[in-house]
Order: C-alpha cells, then structure tokens, then sequence
C-alpha cells in the first residue's frame, strides 16, 4: 500500500501524522471507492485519516467531484451486489436477503439520488388539467356595515390563529 509506515506508527498511538495530498493517492482512493471500498475501508486502507480526507475534500475542488463520482461508481457496485444478491437467493433465504436488498437499495439511493433516488414529480394543474385561474376582488370596507367588517375582522384574527398553530 502506499503509507504501509502509517499503520505501523499507529501502533505506538498518539496523532496520525499529517499526509501530503497527491494525485496519486486521490486516484487511489477513486479506485478504492469504485472498486467497492466505502470512505471508513478506503481510508483504513490507504493509510489516510479521515479527518484529512474531509479536509482534502474541502480544500481541492477536484477531489472533492472525484470522490462524487467514486461515490455513483460505489452506488453501481452496491447495485451489482444486489443483483448477486437475487441471484443467490431461495425460499430459505429469502428474508434475510430482503434485508440485505433493501440496505442495499437505500445505499445506492444516497450515494447516487440522480441515478438510482426515487423520482417524484408534483403537477399543479386547473380545472381539466388547464391553467390555474386567479380570481380577486375588491372590497371597499368603508361600504361595509359595521357588522360586516367585525364579521370579517373575526375571520381574519381565526384564521391568523390556525396559521399559529
């Protein structure tokens, strides 16, 4: 591996030393997140602390949209595994695979929302499907009685309290 020295250190404890970021070790860490590695396993692996692969992120623009796509690349793998899943599923293992599948499922579904998210769109739409109509009128409260405008200050003050609620 690339800092097979860190993990040694480790052993002594105390703070990781600080890494130099490289494009190096940023494409290893695509490969490891596309070959199927999520960030705790990637950065375990490779020797990186994961408050350094936060910071990297921040820091370099390039990374950060390299580790997005190793992300969809880790989605698609998720998705490959379910459908090793379905595969090797029977009637015996069918709950447990369910189980299995629908982590998976929400896995994909965070790491790439675009791809593999669940679609919803909302339609506003008028009477049969037209345009929304827009109706205003005018009231002039100086024409109004005075039962009139009390009966409209009562709504408003009801409806200003269900707004609160």
């Amino acid at each position: 591996m690339i800092h097979a020295t860190w993990r040694h250190s480790m052993a002594k404890r105390g703070r990781p030393p600080s890494i130099e970021y490289s494009e190096e070790l940023s494409d290893a860490v695509y490969q490891s997140m596309a070959d199927g590695h999520d960030v705790v396993d990637t950065c375990d692996a490779l020797g990186i602390p994961r408050t350094t692969f936060y910071d990297w992120q921040a820091k370099y623009p390039d990374f950060r949209a390299k580790c997005a796509r190793a992300r969809e690349a880790l989605a698609d793998y998720d998705v490959k595994r379910i459908r090793e899943e379905i595969a090797m599923t029977d009637k015996d293992t069918a709950v447990a695979a369910r189980v299995k599948i629908s982590a998976l499922q929400w896995l994909a579904e965070k790491r790439a929302p675009k791809q593999y998210g669940n679609k919803t769109s909302t339609e506003v739409t008028g009477k049969d499907g037209g345009a929304i109509e827009i109706q205003s009128k005018v009231i002039d409260a100086n024409a109004l009685t005075f039962d009139q405008r009390e009966s409209v200050r009562q709504a408003l003050l009801a409806a200003l309290e269900t707004e609160d609620e």
